[in-house]
């Protein structure tokens, strides 16, 4: 075999990994052309945008302070110092599981500085570039160049979006959690593997425990078994590995001390609870009212998530439920948001296929949601921190933008439940969607 057929079998497989080939009958995905013409453009124009705003603003676009959190997490699993006695770096203390640090223990082998940079950033790139593969590889279309296409607009455009942007700012781990939740539950194929990736990601961060009710809800018991079967592990490895730090954070109730977060009033909090402590004071006065309304757009996201299953929706269901797994917690950063990349995904697939305007009033609210408005960018101050998205906009009374994170969840849900109401059902008895076809079909 030659060194050029080696190279395009290891380039072929490459994009396997991140787009298989999908089947001979599969439908073709019909973009319009003036999307397609766009599409080079927005790539390039994103690039432009990350690269100028690096030169100008290089602390305000790379601060990362978050990875060094992680990598001084990681370095107490070597060095056998505890976890959450005290600070970690500067006054920041460390507020994921035991089991996160074990699996941040490869940072402390990099250096701090550019190389632990750079190698964060391609990856957390290439998980995004990934996790909107795999929603679109979901969808069924034929793997040709209009869907890689769409994959390379989405990522692009995804990388515009304020969660993204903010978690590669920080050094966020939002990426590498929806692509490990999407990765697990967004399968072309049955697999007993099915939970596994709900199971660790909860196992780093509470929040994906939301999905294995959404997987009894939808029948999906197997699945819903193996991803508390994995979630248990995590902390088995966190009691074996860190056990001081184990019992301090799962017996000891350092799990649920918010304080060590944030201020449950801050802007940043796009939760139900922040958009509740920002409407009334003081913010310790909406415990109970927040506990109360925590259960009704529970029961409201999670009937949507259902319906959206039964109807063959699955990627809307997995948006609807990442979305709600931010809304309810007590304390979800902006940057926790990710999940409007496959809502966003949703919405541009159903207004391609359908050409509904209200597909694409839906895809539009979205990204009007989503993408980071430039609010602050200090032009004479390089060190500057940037402060980018909706959320951070003083308008309309603070009611409506610094609150919109947790209004475009409640719309979302209501929107589901509304424009699905008369579709037919595809989900068999078992939870299993047996008309996968549908999925790259119009609704009608």
């Amino acid at each position: 075999m030659s060194d050029v057929q080696t190279k395009r079998g290891f380039w072929a497989r490459v994009a396997d990994s991140f787009l298989p080939r999908s089947t001979e009958d599969a439908p073709t995905l019909a973009v319009p052309a003036w999307l397609r013409r766009a599409t080079p453009w927005v790539i390039v124009a994103v690039i432009a945008w990350f690269v100028v705003c690096s030169l100008i603003w290089p602390v305000g676009m790379w601060f990362q302070v978050d990875l060094e959190v992680y990598r001084a997490g990681g370095l107490t699993v070597l060095d056998g110092r505890s976890l959450y006695d005290h600070p970690l770096v500067a006054s920041l203390m460390f507020t994921y599981t035991p089991f996160a640090a074990i699996i941040f223990a490869p940072l402390a082998l990099l250096p701090l500085g550019t190389i632990t940079t750079t190698v964060y950033t391609i990856i957390t790139v290439l998980l995004l570039l990934f996790a909107v593969a795999r929603c679109w590889r979901w969808l069924g279309f034929k793997r040709d160049r209009a869907v890689v296409g769409v994959v390379l607009l989405c990522t692009a455009l995804a990388l515009m979006f304020e969660p993204v942007r903010t978690t590669l700012y920080l050094g966020q781990i939002n990426v590498l959690l929806l692509a490990i939740v999407v990765g697990d539950l967004l399968r072309t194929r049955k697999s007993s593997w099915t939970g596994v990736g709900v199971g660790i990601a909860a196992g780093i961060k509470l929040t994906p425990l939301v999905f294995i009710p959404y997987l009894l809800l939808t029948r999906q018991f197997k699945a819903a078994g193996v991803a508390m079967a994995s979630f248990v592990g995590t902390i088995a490895l966190g009691f074996v590995l860190k056990p001081k730090d184990a019992y301090s954070y799962w017996i000891g109730g350092k799990f649920g001390e918010v304080s060590r977060v944030g201020d449950v009033w801050s802007p940043g909090n796009q939760t139900l609870r922040g958009f509740l402590a920002r409407l009334v004071s003081p913010p310790e006065a909406t415990q109970n009212i927040w506990v109360v309304g925590a259960a009704v757009i529970g029961v409201l996201g999670f009937a949507a998530a259902v319906v959206a299953h039964r109807r063959g929706e699955e990627l809307l269901a997995v948006s609807v439920v990442g979305l709600l797994s931010t809304a309810v917690s007590p304390y979800s950063w902006s940057h926790h948001w990710v999940w409007f990349v496959p809502l966003f995904i949703f919405a541009l697939h159903r207004a391609l296929t359908t050409r509904k305007a209200s597909m694409w009033v839906l895809t539009a609210y979205v990204f009007i949601t989503a993408f980071a408005w430039p609010v602050g960018f200090p032009v004479h101050d390089p060190g500057a921190r940037a402060a980018t998205g909706i959320w951070a906009i003083d308008w309309a009374g603070d009611v409506v933008t610094r609150n919109e994170y947790v209004i475009c969840f409640l719309v979302t849900a209501v929107f589901t439940l509304v424009h699905l109401r008369r579709s037919k059902a595809v989900a068999s008895a078992d939870g299993v969607i047996d008309n996968l076809d549908r999925r790259a079909q119009p609704v009608k």
